[in-house]
């Protein structure tokens, strides 16, 4: 899990075991629910690193850390100012686009083309400067985004706050969103035939240029408001890209480089994998399983379980 969780994913009870824990069913439905709320947060964090990989084929290393950026955005932005958090939640998105943007046409643009190493080491770079920023700037305090909606349902047993509901509805319908923009509309097309040959789309008179930025920026901000949906759950510290970061590879790795469709599949396998397995036994013996999983798919998929191989 990214930072302290503010909702632990069943009431306080001892550890059960595994035999135990499938018995009952409110304890099922709880470990089921939280899967499905954790995957489609992770997915929001992978699909905005699998689309820039897709289209620019540069591997985003500082990408947790724009995740850390847009939680603490909305931090400020509704903690502190006591401004409406849906609002925070553009806001957010929007400045981290234009910060996205920025890194692209200053920082990876002149390195499209060349060794894969140097963006790597670009990446790593700002890695260092915005968590070092971050540590400077917001200081090792724990901090939290107070709930926007109090309450919840019980569900078979099992209790889910209307918070992680309204989250979970939000990231499905930004999903939704997503997929209307990329098989839709004329700029998402011109995305998707970047992605799949950048040379060709340039002959047919796209501006390859022009959809790079977009998509660093797109990616960005996806980042942001997977940082601010967290950030509502969980607790917030300058740290916590780090974790976002490995999630967000994981899952990518999983689902297969530059596969949107994919990057959704992995982050509910891997949702589903810290939600049971956390909750049965531990959260490291969950990180362990979903390295064993990524092993176990990539021997028998090595592009992952959409992806394709990249030269």
């Amino acid at each position: 899990m990214m930072g302290r969780n503010k909702i632990h994913h069943t009431p306080k009870k001892a550890k059960l075991g595994f035999k135990e824990a499938l018995m009952s069913l409110d304890t099922f439905t709880q470990m089921t629910l939280t899967g499905v709320n954790l995957g489609l947060m992770y997915a929001l964090i992978a699909i905005g690193l699998t689309l820039i990989f897709g289209i620019m084929r540069i591997i985003q290393y500082a990408h947790g850390e724009l995740f850390m950026l847009g939680a603490y955005v909305l931090y400020y932005w509704f903690a502190v100012l006591k401004w409406p958090y849906w609002l925070g939640i553009i806001a957010s998105a929007v400045i981290i686009f234009v910060l996205g943007v920025g890194l692209q046409v200053l920082l990876f643009r002149p390195l499209h083309g060349k060794n894969i190493l140097y963006s790597l080491a670009v990446s790593m770079g700002l890695i260092f400067i915005i968590s070092s920023g971050g540590l400077i700037g917001f200081g090792t305090v724990v901090r939290g985004i107070p709930s926007i909606i109090k309450g919840g349902v019980f569900i078979f047993g099992a209790f889910f706050t209307y918070e992680r509901m309204v989250i979970s509805l939000f990231s499905a319908v930004l999903f939704a969103a997503l997929w209307f923009f990329l098989q839709r509309t004329t700029l998402g097309i011109a995305m998707r035939a970047v992605s799949e040959d950048p040379e060709v789309s340039s002959l047919q008179g796209v501006n390859t240029q022009r959809i790079h930025w977009i998509a660093f920026g797109l990616g960005s901000a996806l980042a942001a408001v997977a940082g601010c949906l967290m950030g509502t759950l969980m607790s917030i510290v300058p740290t916590m890209g780090f974790m976002a970061t490995m999630k967000a590879f994981m899952i990518v790795i999983m689902g297969g480089l530059g596969s949107v469709v994919g990057a959704l599949i992995g982050g509910f396998i891997i949702g589903f994998i810290d939600s049971f397995l956390t909750t049965i036994i531990s959260a490291d013996v969950a990180y362990i399983m979903g390295f064993l999983a990524i092993f176990v798919i990539l021997v028998f998929k090595p592009a992952g379980l959409f992806g394709q191989q990249w030269e």
